[in-house]
């Protein structure tokens, strides 16, 4: 089907020079790709605009899916972090559409879906990351 195609455009995509592992996985809402380290400050790296480009290349390729970029933080994000979060989820959709995707949505999640416990401190950075969401239509 669609999503199978999907992700196994996905799992080929991945650049072996690129610091990013797309490691593409399923989960209810449909094809999923994990990144961190995309920013230096608000700012995308030359690294993840090129993996995030190539990510809208293949969006463009699967127009069925809509893409959704959800924002997580180590951390409940300040009122400024909050701005920050919206200002990098506007910079990693920028990159998308820049790759040819079209249909996107952004959601900041704060750090209401740790993957890691928030109180252990050797950890906690791991819940700071982007979701790329290939939302599946069925």
């Amino acid at each position: 089907d669609a999503t199978d195609t999907l992700l196994g455009e996905l799992s080929r995509a991945a650049d072996p020079k690129s610091p990013f592992d797309l490691a593409p996985s399923r989960d209810e809402r449909g094809v999923v790709v994990t990144l961190r380290g995309l920013f230096k400050g608000d700012s995308l790296t030359s690294e993840a605009t090129n993996a995030l480009k190539e990510l809208g290349r293949v969006a463009a390729a699967h127009p069925t899916f809509a893409v959704q970029v959800v924002v997580h933080d180590a951390a409940p994000p300040s009122a400024a972090e909050s701005t920050a979060d919206a200002r990098r989820g506007e910079a990693v959709v920028k990159a998308l559409h820049d790759g040819g995707a079209a249909k996107t949505k952004i959601e900041q999640a704060g750090a209401r879906g740790p993957l890691f416990d928030p109180s252990d401190a050797k950890r906690r950075e791991k819940n700071a990351r982007v979701e790329i969401v290939f939302v599946s239509a069925s």
